[in-house]
């Protein structure tokens, strides 16, 4: 029985593979396709999803950076019912954002599942199996049976003690175990991608463009290549048999810029959007991540980025259990903490959808959500992945702290007084206990509690005292005493507390760890 197997080689399964790999857990991944797909839909990369691409290795974050081209935010261009054009600049604006990377990066997803690819082979020495098929899964003692059909035509029973199903929206995974979920598609409007050179288009290289009209939406980003992505949505006259996809991207185009010209073609692919939830996430040791647990609209370009740290958050919890550092029931919170997530996303991306593809109602009507700052704030912090939380899910307890990041935020990235970053200090396989110095502290006490929770709960807690410093202080709501912060191997934060009630975090990682 191997330890996991993950079914599908797209960005969640690649990069849950990846993962465990790093970790040293053995993996295996199958893909019915003979290939990796050679284009793709999705095209953006969040802040959050750059900070997971860091903490799992600065090197793969370089790759990415080679190729990817960072972009401000979205422009917003509207054809009123009167066919007058308006434009909001910048409508959804990522500088914002309170991060290390505050832009969304193209990068289209083929490009980064092939980083991804490459990164598992040549630092880790291991790949999918490409043209392996699932036939069906079913549960046994201690784990999971799998029949497998290889391309050579022989079937393979695969028993493994977890296995991943990362296989899509229309997941064999899912099906086989006759998990329901929730399903719905979004009324009167049909989906087009047109990927080709475009001429004479301003401004493409800074912002994402999002084109809306009356029964009409158009998306225009430039790719790395030198090529656009051009997203259609309307009620079916583009996709029309008299229409070539040209002359319906053309048509769209043209009510809102003058003397832009459609070069060469490179891909074209039309497809239903549709909303789609499990109803679970887990059956026993079977786990279901990414589109094969929910999907929704593309608008805000959240949908790779939501599997992507769907793979994040279970990876390292996997590791732990298997290699009998913690407690089965820490995968219990794979579910609990990633559907509500996927909930919130679904929120976002309709929302979006509505204003700008809610084909057949006035523009004003549609658009009057756009003049409200706290509505924009929030779509920005939900797109981006920064604002996402778990604290529903974390254990508050009661502290007298009033400000800094609680149980289930993300742990902010600081650039400290000695000149290291805490994200660099923090980048390991474990937790991080990090002591926050006071203005009243007590640096022999608080490095005496820190060596001894360390020695305590080794190896998989690393110490920290941090040096004192006005950012460090602001972000984490130092005061007059030492605090103590325990951040989680993903980079959220588990548990804080005063430096003299340093019990709340060994009864923290009690819990959890063995």
């Amino acid at each position: 029985m191997i330890p996991v197997l993950i079914v599908g080689g797209g960005a969640a399964g690649t990069l849950l593979h990846l993962e465990l790999a790093r970790r040293g857990v053995q993996t295996r991944s199958i893909d019915r396709l003979p290939r990796p797909a050679p284009t793709s839909r999705a095209v953006t990369l969040h802040a959050r999803t750059m900070e997971i691409m860091e903490r799992l290795d600065q090197r793969l974050l370089d790759r990415y950076f080679a190729r990817a081209l960072p972009s401000k935010g979205y422009v917003l261009h509207f054809v009123d019912d009167a066919g007058r054009r308006s434009e909001v600049r910048p409508g959804l604006d990522f500088t914002t954002l309170d991060c290390r990377y505050p832009r969304l990066y193209v990068h289209g997803q083929h490009e980064t599942e092939g980083v991804l690819r490459d990164f598992l082979r040549t630092e880790h020495g291991q790949s999918t199996e490409w043209g392996s098929e699932l036939v069906d899964v079913e549960h046994v003692d201690g784990g999971a049976r799998a029949r497998v059909q290889h391309p050579d035509g022989r079937t393979e029973v695969i028993e493994a003690r977890y296995v991943v199903g990362c296989d899509g929206g229309n997941s064999r995974v899912r099906r086989s175990l006759k998990l329901l979920q929730d399903e719905s598609d979004y009324k009167g409007s049909v989906m087009q991608n047109l990927d080709a050179f475009l001429h004479d288009f301003p401004d493409t290289d800074e912002y994402v463009h999002y084109c809306t009209g009356l029964g009409h939406f158009v998306m225009i980003v430039k790719l790395p290549g030198g090529y656009h992505r051009l997203l259609l949505s309307d009620r079916g006259e583009a996709a029309a048999p008299d229409v070539t996809p040209e002359q319906g991207f053309m048509r769209v185009i043209d009510q809102h810029f003058d003397g832009v010209r459609l070069g060469e073609v490179v891909w074209h692919s039309k497809w239903e959007s549709r909303v789609r939830l499990a109803h679970t996430y887990r059956s026993r040791n079977v786990f279901l991540a990414g589109d094969s647990a929910h999907v929704h609209s593309t608008s805000g370009g959240q949908g790779m980025n939501c599997c992507l740290q769907d793979a994040w958050n279970l990876g390292w919890k996997l590791a732990l259990v298997l290699q009998g550092r913690a407690r089965e029931s820490l995968l219990d919170t794979y579910e609990a903490e990633r559907k509500p997530i996927a909930s919130q996303v679904i929120w976002a991306a309709s929302a979006l959808h509505e204003i700008f593809m809610g084909h057949g109602k006035s523009i004003a009507e549609r658009t009057a959500r756009i003049s409200d700052p706290q509505f924009l704030d929030a779509v920005v912090g939900r797109c981006s992945g920064i604002s996402y939380t778990y604290r529903e899910q974390a254990e508050q307890g009661t502290d007298s702290l009033s400000s800094g990041p609680r149980p289930g935020d993300r742990a902010p990235d600081v650039d400290l007084a000695d000149g290291r970053r805490l994200f660099a200090a923090t980048r390991t396989t474990g937790y991080s206990l990090l002591g926050v110095p006071g203005s009243s502290g007590n640096p022999a006490a608080l490095a005496t509690t820190l060596d001894a929770l360390q020695a305590r709960f080794a190896p998989l807690l690393a110490s920290h005292r941090l040096p004192a410093g006005e950012e460090l202080a602001r972000r984490y709501g130092a005061g007059r005493e030492d605090l103590l912060y325990l951040i989680r191997p993903d980079g959220y934060v588990a548990c804080r507390t005063t430096a003299g009630d340093a019990a709340r975090i060994a009864a923290h990682l009690g819990r959890w760890l063995v």
